[in-house]
């Protein structure tokens, strides 16, 4: 349901044990710090573009550094190097008016890790975000029956430690931007860049923004997909075999979650359903579309005050008393999305099954499997959520590499260096490293007197890329062939949890502050280049050729399981890999052998008591949706032993 202010007595009367704090807030909020003169000369400009470029400390001059594009990399980019390198002066130019829609929602313990380190709470991010309890996996065979499917479940982090969420992209580039402009970074929205008149130079760049000439000693390429500046230096490579094409769409659940037919479902995992063909995502998320970008920035503005001064979570208002207080639409929808392989064999004729591409893909695949089609009639769709024209979206050929991530006078970071497939989230959760990498790299490359030292400096930025995206698509295929048999499936996210949250690093995650967190911020990727992975997972791949028609080998079948219970059971044994793994895990105990009888793992979140949203356990007992007070023994965590 949408939710509107009701009047500013609203909002005194939620505050009835501490008014006098929220009402001081509130004024503050109203006068959030922001370059007067600025303001004054946008005052005859009332739209959104002004009014956020209006919270920018200077004018758009020569700059230390620009970074091109104004997305969640772009913007995590400009905030740590901010962080380490004050002082410099760093513009973001983006030539969307205002944070847009972007698919990509789901975000894993690295972001929340950097969100803490840079100073950003859990309990105002529930406020924004959806909260997010791991990953589920639910595999099933070539035949579509409904009752021979496999399952994988991984807690994620506690809620006490960082969080990870389900995020509405444009409301985390509004708060990323937010935070970036208090940190001194400008983030000018509505600046177009000239690329084809850019003279890009060691040293020193000249850069059209906006019919002005902007003189940069770093240009940064944020542009995602598009690379604008990389793809000057050398066109995108294609893995060989077969790629993969995501379509999707928008959907409320109008009925309770415990009517999904999957055991064990909770919408406050990531759930995935593998099939021969690909994968579907259901992601459960928070929408504040509809909403002013006015009110949302000082909505977020008034959260980031509560943050800073450390108001406890339980005192802090709910995203429902929120949204009454700032006059803000709020509702929750589930994203649900395929990504499928490019050599899925589809009907000659899709017609009947909708009247877009995306729309009839997504109907046939849906329509094949039972336990899909049982979930879909438990949705319905949300037309036009973001605007005309967005009831369905498609995106092919999603995976690619940028061979040089570098060149006179550029850096490129996130999706501008490659991407893999939404599988395990890299985009985000990977990626960043390249704007961590390179925001130590900064520092670096400016201080330097000479051409060599620039030089260098970039090097060593193309050596740390080499290889990224590739240990990401070995770990996309190697789950994509294992998804083709309900007996093999689980074995991808189980080697994905050994490798990647059982590495040394991933043991010392609360030790890490921001300035030693850089090392697990860059190098984590799911343990995808850790020899003992990449030895087993090629192998796998080896093993598993051919299209997902195919049926799998039982001796083949057979033989892999044979392997990788030998292996796991080496490795576990070997102590380099460690975790709570029956805490962690459904189905295993700590020694990683599986059992079907063992479902009991931590419990880190639950339904509220009056609206049903997920909780993490953390303590507190406010619900971060509806401002709900649960019972003290609901509100614990409990560790599985």
């Amino acid at each position: 349901m949408f939710m509107w202010a009701t009047s500013f007595l609203s909002l005194v009367l939620l505050f009835p044990r501490h008014a006098a704090f929220s009402i001081s807030k509130f004024f503050r909020f109203l006068d959030f710090p922001i370059n007067r003169r600025l303001i004054t000369r946008h005052a005859r400009n009332d739209g959104e573009t002004a009014f956020l470029n209006a919270a920018n400390q200077t004018p758009l001059n020569d700059t230390d550094v620009l970074v091109v594009g104004g997305g969640i990399h772009s913007l995590i980019y400009a905030i740590h190097t901010a962080k380490l390198s004050p002082g410099r002066t760093i513009n973001v130019v983006e030539k969307a008016g205002s944070p847009s829609y972007k698919i990509g929602e789901s975000t894993l313990t690295t972001f929340g890790l950097w969100l803490k380190t840079i100073g950003i709470e859990s309990p105002m991010l529930w406020r924004l975000f959806g909260p997010k309890d791991g990953l589920a996996f639910y595999y099933m065979p070539q035949n579509g029956d409904p009752e021979n499917y496999t399952g994988f479940c991984a807690n994620g982090p506690p809620g006490d430690f960082v969080p990870t969420l389900q995020i509405e992209r444009k409301i985390s580039e509004l708060m990323l931007t937010l935070i970036a402009q208090r940190m001194g970074v400008n983030v000018w929205h509505g600046h177009s860049v000239d690329i084809d008149n850019t003279v890009l130079a060691d040293g020193g760049s000249k850069v059209p923004v906006a019919g002005k000439q902007v003189n940069a000693k770093l240009v940064v390429d944020a542009t995602g997909r598009f690379r604008r500046f990389a793809s000057k230096e050398a066109r995108l490579q294609r893995f060989d075999g077969w790629n993969t094409d995501a379509f999707w769409g928008y959907f409320e659940c109008p009925v309770d979650e415990s009517e999904i037919p999957l055991d064990h479902y909770e919408s406050v995992n990531t759930n995935h359903i593998c099939l021969p063909e690909g994968w579907a995502w259901v992601i459960r998320l928070p929408t504040w579309e509809g909403s002013s970008i006015k009110n949302l920035t000082k909505m977020i503005n008034y959260l980031l005050d509560l943050n800073y001064a450390g108001v406890p979570a339980d005192e802090i208002p709910s995203s429902l008393e929120l949204a009454r207080m700032f006059g803000l639409k709020f509702r929750w929808v589930v994203s649900i999305g395929f990504a499928l392989r490019t050599d899925t064999e589809y009907p000659a004729d899709l017609s009947s099954y909708g009247s877009c591409e995306a729309e009839q893909r997504f109907n046939w695949i849906t329509a094949k499997y039972p336990k899909m089609a049982g979930l879909m009639s438990k949705h319905k769709l949300v037309r036009d959520l973001y605007g005309p024209g967005t009831t369905w979206y498609i995106r092919k050929n999603l995976t690619y590499v940028s061979p040089k991530v570098t060149g006179n006078g550029f850096i490129a970071i996130g999706d501008a260096t490659g991407f893999t497939n939404p599988l395990y989230s890299p985009g985000i959760n990977a990626n960043m490293g390249t704007s961590v990498a390179a925001a130590e790299l900064t520092a670096s490359y400016l201080d330097s007197e000479d051409a060599k030292g620039r030089a260098e400096s970039m090097q060593k930025y193309e050596e740390y890329c080499n290889g990224r995206v590739d240990g990401l698509h070995r770990m996309n295929v190697f789950n994509y062939v294992l998804m083709r048999s309900p007996q093999l499936g689980p074995l991808g996210p189980l080697w994905q949890y050994l490798s990647g949250t059982g590495m040394p690093g991933w043991q010392k995650m609360r030790t890490y502050d921001f300035n030693t967190a850089g090392d697990i911020l860059k190098n984590w990727d799911w343990g995808a280049r850790e020899p003992e992975y990449a030895e087993f997972a090629d192998s796998v791949i080896k093993m598993l050729p051919g299209k997902p028609s195919e049926p799998v080998d039982p001796e083949i079948e057979q033989l892999i399981l044979n392997m990788s219970d030998a292996k796991v059971k080496e490795l576990v044994a070997g102590g380099k890999f460690k975790n709570r793994w029956a805490g962690l895990l459904r189905w295993y105990n700590d020694s990683l052998i599986r059992s079907e009888t063992k479902i009991d793992k931590d419990i880190l979140a639950r339904r509220c008591s009056k609206c049903t949203n997920w909780r993490l356990l953390t303590g507190d007992r406010k619900c971060a949706t509806c401002g709900a007070m649960n019972k003290q023994e609901l509100s614990q965590k409990v560790m599985y032993n």
